[in-house]
């Protein structure tokens, strides 16, 4: 099905100012994870005044809206309403959630990750109720609760929601995206004897374990992508089990931040550090383990649950029919080729690829600037990425048949 490209780019057009001042508004309402109740009110209603054929939240907090389609296959659109901190206001240029427009760019804590990108969505999903165009298939617009603490709400959302393909909206420069490593996060934990610190012979010190292993760590092998590059590993946390500093501690737990290419599993991860551990540790009495570290989640919803702490890793092979598709239809509104990349960060993309959902990326905004105090998002991107989100959920859909 070829897109009415005037169509959309007419009605789209008509819809840019609303777009921008829901999207200052949405950035304007703080919305932490597990804090997300205030503005997924906003959100719902906000669906609903765009004339959705069904919004409703599920059980963890998501917002899910539909457009009704025909019997063809069925495309998710996903995004998230949490953010991380916005950290010491003074570090920012404009306050973060002022949500100040200047030079033509939107300013803000989520402005770019994700908060505008999922205005576009949500807009440009609405048009197919404007321009009186019935999808092959339904099509979901989802935001998640979450992202920023593992993909809790995408995790659930996949358990009930299912489609043929999907459209991940973190931000790409508007470019497509086909993957990204993945992120697995780990505890390692020595232990050792305690002792009074006068005393030192009496005691096993385990931060000497955790020296040698921290010297062994670089030469670890890792696995590589042809695309993605290789997998790293950064030491990140540090604890003891004491809190006196005249005590030799018993326990050192020391937190890794893994991140992993396709080729890579979260089990194999754990018996290579696993491996490591028992070589450095060999000649002495000290002993460590490591496991993937697992936290306990509440949304604002109430539901709670217990996940381990893994974004899987995902690559769509460059001649994937979902990737090709989609880039054909980018250059096709676009006017240009700006080729196909990938992440260099985790997204919620992983958890639907994972759940059997083909997932190319897509969403305005520059990529480096999340989490930063310089996020900010271009509104001619925006309005851009306003036009361009019909053409591919069409062509993921032809792709999907």
């Amino acid at each position: 099905m070829e897109p009415p490209l005037e169509n959309i780019r007419l009605v789209a057009q008509e819809r840019q100012a609303a777009m921008i001042d829901f999207t200052q508004q949405i950035v304007s309402i703080p919305s932490l994870p597990g804090q997300e109740g205030e503005v997924a009110e906003v959100i719902s209603k906000e669906m609903n005044e765009l004339g959705y054929d069904e919004v409703w939240i599920d059980e963890a907090g998501n917002i899910i809206g539909k457009i009704n389609g025909g019997d063809g296959p069925a495309i998710i659109l996903n995004g998230h309403m949490d953010h991380v901190d916005a950290g010491p206001a003074g570090g920012w240029p404009y306050p973060p959630f002022e949500a100040r427009i200047v030079d033509g760019e939107l300013w803000g804590r989520a402005s770019v990750d994700m908060k505008g990108p999922v205005a576009c969505m949500m807009y440009a999903t609405s048009l197919f109720k404007q321009i009186d165009l019935t999808p092959p298939g339904d099509v979901f617009m989802t935001v998640a609760v979450m992202e920023e603490v593992g993909g809790v709400g995408t995790q659930y959302l996949v358990s009930h929601l299912k489609a043929q393909a999907a459209i991940c909206g973190e931000p790409s420069n508007n470019t497509l995206r086909r993957g990204h490593r993945g992120r697995v996060q780990l505890v390692v934990k020595f232990e050792g004897r305690s002792a009074h610190a006068s005393v030192p012979h009496l005691g096993v010190n385990p931060h000497y374990a955790v020296a040698s292993f921290l010297s062994a760590l670089p030469s670890l092998s890792l696995a590589s992508d042809e695309t993605l590059g290789s997998s790293t590993v950064a030491p990140t946390l540090y604890s003891t089990d004491q809190i006196s500093p005249n005590v030799i501690p018993g326990q050192v737990y020391l937190t890794l931040d893994w991140r992993n290419v396709p080729q890579e599993s979260p089990a194999e991860i754990v018996s290579k550090i696993q491996e490591l551990l028992n070589v450095c540790l060999a000649d002495t009495e000290g002993k460590a383990t490591v496991a993937v570290t697992t936290d306990e989640f509440t949304t604002y919803t109430g539901k709670a649950d217990v996940l381990s702490s893994i974004f899987p890793s995902y690559i769509l092979a460059a001649d994937d029919r979902f990737v090709q598709a989609a880039h054909r239809a980018l250059i096709n509104v676009l006017n240009r080729d700006d080729g196909v990349d990938v992440w260099r960060f985790a997204t919620d993309g992983g958890h639907l690829v994972a759940a059997g959902i083909p997932t190319i990326g897509f969403g305005p905004g520059d990529d480096t600037l999340p989490h930063t105090n310089q996020e900010r998002i271009p509104l001619a991107q925006m309005e851009e990425a306003l036009v361009a989100y019909i053409p591919l959920i069409l062509a993921l859909a032809e792709a999907a048949k």
